[in-house]
């Protein structure tokens, strides 16, 4: 069972190292990671909308599929218009 507080990632107990500065470091490098993963999966996801809303799928079947708000997802298209030239 998992005590409060205990981070588990990839079978690595965070709990298990003594030395908190190196606790607290090596959480920071794995928010990092997951936050760089979250950025270029966004980045794939707006450039794959893209393309299906060029082939004139509607936002709404799309966004379904992704279990998400139409809204929200043309929300995300607009705020990342950098995305579109690549």
């Amino acid at each position: 069972m998992q005590e409060m507080g205990e981070v588990l990632i990839d079978n690595l107990t965070v709990d298990n190292i003594d030395d908190d500065l190196k606790k607290v470091k090596l959480l920071t490098q794995m928010m990092r990671e997951h936050q760089n993963s979250v950025v270029r999966l966004g980045k794939q996801r707006r450039l794959l909308v893209r393309q299906l809303r060029r082939r004139r799928v509607p936002y709404r079947q799309i966004a379904e599929w992704c279990g998400v708000t139409d809204q929200a997802l043309f929300a995300d298209l607009r705020k990342h218009p950098e995305d579109e030239g690549e």
